[in-house]
C-alpha cells in the first residue's frame, strides 16, 4: 500500500515513515529534490497506518476562535538575531528553564537543513531566524515521543503540516502529550533542498570561498527591507550581501515550492499547533507606536496550552492585544498560487542545469518583481489587506477549489 496516491496531498512529514509497524517505508528524494514515503510493497502487510496518520488524509480537527497579539522582544540583541520579534526565543527560553526540550530547524555543518533537538541555548540558538528550505525530519516524531514518554516538556516547532502529522503520529501512539507544546509559523510554502544545496554550491564557486554563514533575512538594512547576508572563510564585506542573483527571488517565485503546497489544507486561521508565529507586516497601520522596523511578531493563541505560553512569556516582551484581521496575511486564508512556468522552471534546470536558471530566475520574475514593489507601497497605504483578498478572490479560492 502507497501511503500517498498523488504528491500534491504529500507534505513529506514522515508521520507515515514512524508509524509503520513493519518498517518497510523509507523516504526517498524526487528529482525535485522533496522527500516521499516509497513502500517496499512485498513487506507491506496492508495495515493502513500509514494512511490513517496521514495529515492530508486525516487532520486532527481544532476549531478555536483565535487570541492575537502583536509583541516583539525586550532585548534588543535577541531582536536583531531574529526574523521577526524575537518571540520563539522568549518561548524556548522558557521551555529550556522548566528542564524541557526543543525541537527545531537548523543549518548542519554543510547547511543542510534539519530538525534538530536542544538542550542547552547554544544549541536553541541555532533554531533562530526563518529556514526557506523543507527541513529534513527524519527520526524527529520517534524522538518527541520518547522524550514524551520519559516525562519531559517538548516544545516542536515546524509548519502547520509537520505539526498535524507530529499529532496524528503521537494520537496512534496514544502517547500523553500533556507536556508537548506545538509552535508553527504562517507558511508561505516549503521550497525545493536540492536547490537550496546547489545555490550553496553555487555561491562557493562564484566567490571562490567556503561558506560559513547564512541568514535568511538580515536586518543591517530593516525589517521590512530585509535580504540575505552570507559570511564566507576570507571575510570580505564588499561580498556579504546577496542582491542580484538571490536565493530569495527563487523562493518568491514558487518554482521551487513544494506541490502538496499548493494544495495545503492549513492555510487558516483555524490552527493545529498551540501558538502560530509570524511577521505582523501591518504594525505601521494598526499600532505605528511599535514600529520601529526592528520587527515585531504576530503571536496567534489557539489553546490554552498557547495562552499559558505567552502568559509564561510576556514579561520578557513589548506586547498589545490585537485581532485576526490586523495581523492578516493571504495564507492565512489561502495556500499559494502554483505559477504557471513551474514545469518551465525544472524543465529547464533538468536541460541545462542549476546555473542556467540561477541567471534566468534569480532576479526575480516580472510577476515577483512587481509584487516586491508593491507590496511595501499597500502596507504603507493601508491597502495590503485588500488587495491580497482580492487576490485571492481571484486566484487563491480558485486554485484552493481545483485542489
Amino acid at each position: 500500500m502507497n501511503a500517498y496516491d498523488q504528491k500534491t496531498k504529500c507534505c513529506g512529514c514522515t508521520a507515515c515513515l514512524n508509524a509503520c509497524p513493519q518498517k518497510v517505508i523509507i523516504m526517498q528524494a524526487d528529482p525535485e529534490g522533496f522527500l516521499y514515503p516509497q513502500t517496499d510493497e512485498e513487506a507491506c502487510i496492508d495495515c493502513g497506518i500509514c494512511k490513517k496518520v496521514c495529515p492530508f488524509q486525516n487532520s486532527l480537527p481544532k476549531k478555536n476562535e483565535p487570541i492575537v497579539f502583536a509583541a516583539k522582544h525586550k532585548d534588543p540583541e535577541i531582536l536583531e538575531a531574529s526574523s521577526s520579534g524575537g518571540v520563539f526565543t522568549a518561548i524556548s527560553d522558557f521551555i529550556l528553564k522548566s528542564c524541557g526540550v526543543v525541537y527545531g530547524v537548523a543549518f548542519d555543518e554543510s547547511f543542510n537543513v534539519c530538525h534538530q533537538r536542544a538542550q542547552t541555548l547554544d544549541q536553541r540558538d541555532k533554531f533562530r531566524g526563518s529556514k526557506y528550505v523543507q527541513s529534513n525530519l527524519d527520526d524527529t516524531f520517534d524522538k518527541i515521543a520518547r522524550d514524551l514518554q520519559n516525562g519531559l516538556i517538548v516544545l516542536f516547532t515546524g509548519t502547520p503540516c509537520q505539526c498535524a502529522g507530529l499529532r496524528n503520529y503521537l494520537a496512534f501512539l496514544n502517547c500523553n502529550c500533556e507536556n508537548l507544546y506545538l509552535c508553527d509559523f504562517i507558511c508561505h510554502g516549503v521550497s525545493s533542498p536540492i536547490i537550496w544545496r546547489k545555490y550553496v554550491e553555487f555561491l562557493e564557486h562564484k566567490y571562490q570561498q567556503r561558506l560559513e554563514y547564512f541568514t535568511f533575512r538580515s536586518k543591517e538594512k530593516g525589517w521590512s527591507n530585509f535580504c540575505i547576508y552570507a559570511r564566507f572563510a576570507k571575510e570580505n564585506n564588499d561580498r556579504n550581501y546577496i542582491t542580484k542573483y538571490s536565493y530569495l527571488n527563487l523562493y518568491s517565485s514558487l518554482c521551487i515550492t513544494r506541490p502538496s503546497c499548493f494544495n495545503c489544507i492549513f492555510a487558516s486561521y483555524n490552527r493545529i499547533a498551540d501558538i502560530t508565529l509570524g511577521d505582523f507586516w501591518n504594525i505601521g497601520n494598526s499600532k505605528p507606536h511599535m514600529d520601529d522596523d526592528k520587527g515585531t511578531s504576530s503571536v496567534i493563541i489557539s489553546s490554552q496550552k498557547g495562552l499559558y505560553l505567552f502568559d509564561a512569556i510576556k514579561n520578557d516582551l513589548i506586547w498589545e492585544q490585537s485581532n485576526p484581521a490586523d495581523c492578516w496575511q493571504p495564507h492565512l486564508e489561502y495556500p499559494p498560487v502554483e505559477p504557471k512556468g513551474r514545469d518551465k522552471f525544472w524543465d529547464e534546470y533538468n536541460r541545462y542545469g542549476f546555473d542556467y536558471v540561477m541567471q534566468k530566475y534569480g532576479k526575480g520574475t516580472a510577476s515577483s518583481r512587481i509584487i516586491r514593489t508593491l507590496t511595501p507601497l499597500l502596507k504603507k497605504a493601508g491597502l495590503y489587506r485588500f488587495a491580497g483578498k482580492v487576490y485571492g478572490t481571484i486566484f487563491g479560492r480558485n486554485a484552493k477549489a481545483k485542489g
